[in-house]
């Protein structure tokens, strides 16, 4: 099975049997990831668990807008770390998830050709923007999760 970009968002065929990412998790930090000012409202509380009113976060109760049939939100409210997921902005520079079955399964060209496509809709975005939804990870947590595309920093 094969990704593709559309708009936005990376469609990736896998995620409806697999759910990691979105399900429980493991560790005890909760993962982070920042909502732009468009896609907080009123709702924003009961759709994800909360950080702070623009950081929806991940943690061992998984995510709130997860469904029986997948996420229930519409792309545009869905943090951009979600919509380009298996891809990761982390500490300005997008890396490629290591768990995620399409990175397991899928072709090292068409991952980083597919990279290349969401970095450049990265760098459409404001400085700011990419700047609030970067990821910090330590070198280690880098190291062991997560392949460096190798393309310009973002941020």
């Amino acid at each position: 099975m094969d990704m593709r970009l559309c708009g936005q968002v990376v469609q990736n065929p896998y995620c409806p049997k697999c759910r990691f990412c979105c399900g429980p998790q493991e560790e005890t930090t909760p993962f982070p990831m920042a909502l732009l000012d468009s896609q907080v409202s009123q709702r924003t509380a009961d759709d994800f668990y909360l950080l702070d009113s623009h950081t929806a976060a991940l943690d061992k109760r998984g995510c709130r807008a997860l469904g029986p049939k997948g996420c229930k939100l519409d792309n545009t409210l869905r943090p951009i770390a979600c919509n380009i997921f298996p891809y990761v902005l982390v500490n300005g520079r997008l890396y490629l998830y290591r768990v995620c079955p399409a990175s397991m399964f899928m072709k090292k060209d068409a991952l980083l050709s597919l990279g290349k496509e969401v970095h450049v809709c990265l760098a459409a975005l404001p400085e700011v923007d990419r700047a609030r939804i970067s990821i910090t990870r330590e070198e280690t947590d880098l190291a062991e999760k997560y392949l460096d595309l190798g393309l310009a920093p973002l941020c």
